[in-house]
């Protein structure tokens, strides 16, 4: 949901509970190991429209689905090193590494995280930068009519990364896959 003029019509799943029981039913698939999750740009039309706040009421239907900030949350490795999620509200830009570029470089020295994972402008790529290993998380839906409006990719794939925390701390080693995919 948004408050994008026209966006209702590109959705499947209408209104809150819809949209929450669907995440509910797709994300309760996955019972392995625990989902870390923020919340977006989307799901804050809930928080301005209602104060439903639909990312907390998926953890709380989930054991292994862990809430872990608005638009941002860090994940501890070992306690050694930091993976932080973020979402941001700002657009894409016209080179798509700019606004990761810019983000690492506000990070003050004591903050940064070790490896950082961000969000919400649909595009893949990775940089090591300031010692932070940078990665675009791309998205997990077809370009919308929206997005093609606005001459906006989706690098639609996700990726599974490797981290090898080091002992002392930081990391040791670093690689992801990207499986791209067309949904």
């Amino acid at each position: 949901m948004s408050h994008t003029p026209g966006h209702i019509y590109e959705l499947d799943h209408l209104g809150y509970d819809a949209q929450k029981d669907e995440a509910i039913r797709l994300f309760g698939q996955w019972t392995e190991t625990p989902i870390y999750a923020i919340d977006g740009n989307h799901d804050r039309w809930f928080i301005k429209s209602n104060g439903a706040i639909i990312a907390k009421d998926i953890a709380a239907a989930l054991p292994n689905f862990k809430f872990i900030g608005h638009d941002e949350g860090d994940i501890s490795l070992d306690g050694r090193a930091v993976l932080k999620l973020w979402h941001g509200e700002d657009a894409s830009s016209y080179a798509f590494s700019y606004r990761l570029q810019k983000l690492v470089e506000s990070f003050s020295g004591g903050e940064k995280p070790n490896i950082l994972v961000a969000g919400h402008t649909h595009k893949t790529g990775n940089f090591f930068e300031r010692n932070i290993h940078v990665v675009g998380a791309g998205c997990i839906e077809s370009q919308t009519k929206w997005m093609r409006g606005k001459r906006l990719a989706a690098h639609v794939a996700f990726l599974v990364c490797d981290a090898w925390v080091s002992p002392e701390g930081g990391i040791a080693k670093f690689s992801h896959t990207l499986y791209p995919f067309y949904a």
